[in-house]
């Protein structure tokens, strides 16, 4: 029982490093994950571009989980940075783990206008005996254009050994240009310590000009 409890923290560890999911990071516990994409297909511009991405998560309490959010879109043409806080909801003892989030952030347009952002949130995950199913969906409303702009990904992970993990997961939104997009990116997670793990994958439009990438990212835990 107590081999299985550590089995479970592990995997719920890593996936809170995938994506956002309902889990709550720990007290006291900051988590950066930053990267983008690389090796672009030709003629790959939407939806897949280089993509740079900063994400900070902070456990301030065990039911309160702060971050910060920042990427590009449109080829670079349009940035959006976001803070948030996320809390887990329902009862913390089953299986099927919820929470909800709020991000408020600005938008700098194509034109170099800049627009408040409200951004609301909500979390599913599944513990699996060797990975998990996550679902993160959010809306985003922007102030000037006065749209809501829906986002779902769908992740499914798979732990292989202590050092290596998978993950497969689905990506689909409206785009800041009103685009409805979906993508897919595969990718392997290398664990080099407690602190430390690389991301190493590839991601590809379904929608679009349905252009490819390669995909690195460095997730720090302390």
């Amino acid at each position: 029982m107590k081999f299985r409890c550590l089995v479970v923290s592990w995997l719920l560890c890593i996936c809170n490093a995938v994506a956002a999911g309902p889990w709550a990071r720990q007290q006291d516990q900051t988590f950066i994950a930053i990267g983008g994409n690389f090796l672009l297909s030709e003629g790959a511009e939407l939806p897949v571009h280089y993509d740079p991405t900063l994400y900070v998560e902070y456990g301030l309490r065990p039911e309160l989980t702060l971050g910060f959010d920042f990427h590009s879109a449109n080829k670079g043409d349009i940035l959006s940075g976001f803070t948030f806080a996320r809390i887990p909801l329902g009862d913390p003892e089953n299986a099927l783990k919820t929470a909800a989030a709020l991000g408020v952030g600005f938008r700098r347009n194509s034109d170099t206008t800049e627009e408040l952002l409200i951004r609301p949130g909500f979390s599913l995950g599944q513990s699996l005996p060797s990975g998990w199913l996550a679902f993160d969906g959010t809306v985003t409303y922007g102030a000037i254009d006065s749209k809501w702009r829906p986002k779902a990904d769908f992740t499914w992970g798979q732990s292989w050994s202590p050092r290596w993990t998978t993950t497969f997961q689905v990506q689909t939104g409206m785009g800041f240009s009103d685009d409805h997009y979906a993508k897919v990116s595969p990718t392997m997670i290398y664990t080099a310590n407690d602190r430390f793990k690389i991301n190493f994958g590839a991601v590809r439009g379904l929608t679009g000009d349905k252009g490819s990438a390669l995909k690195l990212e460095t997730w720090i835990t302390y």
